[in-house]
């Protein structure tokens, strides 16, 4: 299983979306990076190799997947824009979960218990 949630730094339904995504995965035992990533439509705003604040908690900016290392920070990718791998689904709008290339979510905040159906299907 392979998850990718789409967001950007600007929101408002994005911040709850990451907070119950990755809640979910702790609970699934997903490792961030290998089961799912958090990608910035505006991505190009931030800079791979720092931290940035998103609304209010910190994140560690990476480049690409491979850059995600398990730290105590979460990651998301930026350092480019994004929006060209969400249009490859069809995302238009934020936060946007694609669970094995297929859109499960978009622009809506599912109940944790509809994110923990659709990660294990």
């Amino acid at each position: 299983m392979k998850a990718i949630l789409f967001t950007s730094t600007k929101c408002p339904k994005c911040p709850r979306f990451r907070k119950m995504l990755r809640e979910a995965a702790k609970e699934l035992n997903l490792i961030e990076g290998k089961d799912f990533s958090e990608k910035l439509i505006d991505g190009d705003k931030v800079t791979p190799g720092t931290k940035a604040k998103l609304e209010g908690t910190e994140y560690y900016i990476v480049g690409s997947e491979e850059d995600i290392k398990q730290t105590e920070l979460p990651a998301a990718i930026g350092g480019r824009d994004c929006m060209l791998d969400a249009l490859q689904f069809q995302v238009a709008s934020t936060p946007a979960l694609v669970i094995d290339e297929e859109l499960a979510f978009i622009g809506e905040i599912p109940t944790k218990e509809e994110l923990l159906k659709k990660l294990t299907e």
